[in-house]
């Protein structure tokens, strides 16, 4: 009798907890709604087939229990994520929560000619040439970041410098470079702000690894400089992107946004995708749809047809990975055109991740609807083209995500403490 009244105290008091944590949630929600009441907040949640996230809850809950596990999430996306506005609020409010394992994947958009996220800096004593996954017409092969960078200049060095601007430290002591390896790609010597020869990086092709693995006492700078002892028969380095760890147990969160990109560009580039593998991820998000829908001759069909490429072989590659679809939000053309195409795209994603047992986070619905996108501009939620959003509202997009995770999740531990 003892130990029932006591599974029965214990369990009241978990269910409070979570209770209380859910309130507080939705207290988010509400302080939004109450500043702008054309957000729909009282739709802000994860729908779909949400038990398809039962793995990734699992691992979270184990994080949240002991302390000691690392959860991988990857976020795909397109120029609302490239500069990390949206993406990096759910990073960091994860990260607070659960804990924080490093800042996980960077790319050098910097020293590739395109704006970058402004928690690291990339840089570089030498011009690079870069590709990224939308330029169809170049033929540099492309990697884990939708980013690729070239280099012949044996006097190149590349240097990725992170940045604490949320409260959160972000030096690392484990790096992985994903590079291009063989015999005619350069070796590196990897240096930090105080001293070089922290480590080399040998390129020899004997390995169908293109990424190497390094270590490095804790730092918040790493300077790639290019060994010099065989630079006669070595002729080029290409750089895909760089994962940066503390390894210490958390939140992984790695964000994978390259302006301009649709379903059909990841779906072109296998290399990013089996590189994107490696992460071993928990969770993939992806959040496309808003340039398809933005295109001149939109397709239901052919959109539909991209969604499954993509998916299908994500899956295959990540069998142990849950999916949240993200929908596109409401935009317009040229500035003061509605665009009717954006809540076509929203559909054709709802459909199938209905067919397909997927969960799904309607942006379309949350942020408003139709139209809606005027009155985020008035309140200086948008930029000027009303496609994109204001680093505001961009960060309001991304606490909503949030709380949407996370209030799935506290359901889910609710579910899970009252089962027999």
């Amino acid at each position: 009798m003892y130990n029932i009244i006591y599974r029965s105290v214990a369990l009241f008091f978990i269910l409070c907890v979570q209770i209380d944590a859910i309130a507080q949630l939705s207290n988010v929600n509400d302080s939004i709604k109450r500043q702008y009441k054309f957000i729909s907040t009282e739709k802000n949640k994860l729908e779909g087939d949400t038990a398809s996230l039962v793995h990734f809850f699992d691992k979270l809950s184990q994080l949240e229990q002991s302390k000691d596990k690392k959860v991988v999430v990857v976020h795909i996306g397109d120029s609302h994520l490239q500069a990390d506005h949206y993406p990096g609020v759910v990073r960091v409010n994860l990260q607070k929560h659960f804990g924080n394992a490093g800042r996980g994947l960077v790319a050098p958009f910097k020293v590739g000619r395109t704006n970058e996220p402004s928690n690291y800096k990339s840089s570089s004593n030498t011009k690079w040439r870069a590709r990224r996954i939308v330029n169809e017409k170049d033929s540099l092969p492309i990697g884990i970041s939708g980013l690729s960078i070239k280099n012949d200049d044996t006097k190149s060095n590349l240097m990725i410098t992170t940045l604490n601007k949320e409260g959160l430290d972000y030096s690392f002591s484990k790096i992985t470079l994903f590079h291009q390896k063989g015999f005619q790609h350069y070796n590196f010597i990897l240096c930090d702000s105080s001293s070089c020869f922290q480590a080399s990086i040998d390129a020899k092709k004997d390995t169908l690894e293109e990424f190497t693995t390094v270590y490095v006492k804790p730092a918040n700078c790493v300077i790639f400089n290019i060994d010099h002892l065989d630079t006669l028969t070595r002729k080029t380095a290409l750089i895909y992107g760089l994962l940066l760890e503390n390894e210490q147990p958390g939140v992984l969160y790695n964000n994978i946004g390259i302006n301009g990109a649709e379903y059909r560009h990841y779906n072109k580039n296998v290399k990013l995708q089996s590189q994107m593998s490696l992460l071993n991820p928990d969770l993939i998000i992806i959040s496309l749809g808003t340039n398809e829908a933005y295109a001149p001759r939109y397709s239901n069909a052919d959109f539909y047809k991209q969604v499954d490429s993509l998916i299908v072989s994500l899956k295959a590659k990540n069998p142990e990975a849950a999916f949240i679809i993200t929908t596109p939000g409401d935009s317009n053309k040229k500035r003061k055109y509605k665009n009717p195409n954006n809540l076509k795209a929203t559909n054709v994603l709802i459909d199938y991740c209905n067919q397909h047992g997927l969960a799904y986070w309607n942006w379309f619905n949350i942020m408003g609807g139709t139209g809606v996108i005027n009155k985020w501009a008035l309140k200086g939620l948008t930029s000027k083209d009303k496609l994109h959003l204001s680093r505001k509202g961009y960060e309001l997009q991304g606490l909503l995500l949030h709380s949407a995770i996370l209030n799935a999740y506290q359901h889910y531990k609710i579910s899970k403490s009252i089962k027999p």
